[in-house]
């Protein structure tokens, strides 16, 4: 079943992704969430905060 979060939810999500030492995909993988959500939500805190949001990668 697909979980809707808000903006603010995502906000706290991608936060703890940036503060530990996994890549995005191994972050969601062990979290159960979607790439494209994240990249999505990611997407979308950029353009509502008009600032970058660092994140790692793989």
């Amino acid at each position: 079943m697909r979980k809707m979060r808000s903006l603010e939810q995502w906000r706290n999500i991608i936060e703890e992704q940036q503060a530990c030492y996994l890549t995005i995909a191994e972050f969601c993988q062990q979290h159960a969430l979607s790439k494209t959500s994240f990249y999505a939500a990611r997407s979308k805190l950029i353009a509502a905060s008009g600032s970058f949001v660092r994140a790692k990668s793989h």
